[in-house]
């Protein structure tokens, strides 16, 4: 079976080339892969970081002249991962244009959907309507998966009719290594908490300062708040953190590799306020390293989180705009109750580190990919 992967380049972005980097060399069929999309300033790059920062129009055709290619190899299947962003659509129509070329060459395509908006969930259209032109292409896909089962509603809703399946991004296994970390007791020490991801206010940053003010003000020098990453909102957070008086705020930068490691193993508890997500890599990667967390439930994480089981889920008011969705209350009283259970905060971190291991490792991931693709290959 000869699959064509094409897949956000190393410079576009962390997500869905790190579900490659660890999902890929697990899979028989050793599939090609065709990198697209626009560098990022936040992250490091690899070898091809300049094509990313090519002009548009240059970058657009050396992509597709590039996938071309590939389907002049006659692959039996090709694999897209788009980005349901309603409010630029530029993963959306650029992916619309490789699955017309993949079709113009007789090839099967599986649409694997990534992030998907906020504004997007629940709504009655498809973005540019049920009946506009990317629509209509999409559905042409021999197969589709998501991240999260309101993501598959929202399709069905939208007149998609092709098989969809539901699955889950991975952990890597440098994370997976061995047991999860065994934990200090909190005694003489702050409770650690931890943020590690792209800093923006739509990952709730900002409802958890104030919820860190909250806790800072009750019990004085008894908590830390570990912010670990990089992103358009992290000057505005690090002004906020020094206007609210917060002395227990440690802005880490962006980590990776064993850095990032450390930041788990000593962290008390695993705080993500995402107000949109597909399935995000920093929580599952929190849950393998034994941390109960404190989440949102937005897309897919509904599918894989419960209250009291995998930590505290904290409900958005959507309502409300950015930088209040959140119950700075709630998350403060959710944090407070992990600092306080000792014994409870080890039953939730044995349990995550367990599921973690047997949903999101490579391996299992791999296997489950797999076994889609030869549902839409037909081999």
């Amino acid at each position: 079976m000869r699959v064509v992967i094409v897949r956000d380049r190393e410079s576009a972005g962390g997500g869905i080339h790190h579900y490659y980097h660890q999902v890929a060399p697990k899979l028989a069929c050793s599939p090609r892969m065709v990198d697209v999309g626009r560098a990022h300033g936040f992250y490091s790059g690899g070898s091809e970081a300049w094509i990313g920062r090519l002009p548009t129009p240059l970058r657009l055709t050396y992509d597709w002249f590039l996938f071309v290619l590939e389907l002049l190899r006659f692959p039996d299947l090709v694999h897209l991962n788009p980005g349901l962003d309603i409010k630029t659509c530029k993963s959306l129509r650029r992916d619309a244009v490789n699955l017309l070329l993949a079709k113009l060459f007789g090839r099967k395509v599986l649409v694997f959907w990534r992030g998907w908006h906020n504004d997007a969930c629940g709504s009655a259209e498809f973005p540019g309507g049920n009946w506009g032109w990317m629509s209509r292409v999409y559905r042409k896909a021999d197969a589709h998966v998501v991240l999260a089962s309101v993501f598959r509603d929202d399709l069905q809703r939208w007149g998609f009719t092709s098989p969809i399946s539901l699955e889950t991004t991975v952990v890597g296994d440098a994370v997976l290594g061995g047991s999860p970390p065994s934990r200090s007791p909190v005694v003489g020490r702050r409770f650690r908490v931890l943020y590690l991801s792209r800093v923006e206010v739509a990952k709730g940053v900002f409802e958890m300062l104030e919820a860190f003010a909250l806790l800072e003000s009750r019990h004085p020098g008894s908590f830390e708040f570990v912010v670990a990453g990089d992103g358009p909102g992290l000057q505005d957070m690090k002004e906020r953190a020094a206007g609210l008086g917060l002395t227990g705020v440690d802005f880490t930068g962006y980590v990776e590799g064993g850095e990032k490691l450390e930041c788990f193993r000593k962290a008390d508890a695993f705080c993500f306020l995402s107000y949109t997500e597909g399935m995000p890599n920093a929580v599952l990667e929190a849950m393998a390293m034994g941390l109960p967390l404190v989440s949102s439930e937005a897309g897919g994480l509904k599918d894989i989180l419960e209250d009291g089981v995998t930590g505290y889920l904290v409900l958005q008011d959507r309502s409300k705009p950015v930088k209040e969705r959140f119950s700075a209350e709630e998350v403060a009283e959710r944090i407070e109750r992990l600092a306080g259970a000792g014994e409870e905060r080890e039953r939730i971190g044995r349990h995550n580190a367990a599921y973690a291991r047997e949903r999101f490792a490579a391996e299992k991931v791999a296997a489950r990919l797999e076994s889609i693709y030869r549902d839409v290959v037909g081999a």
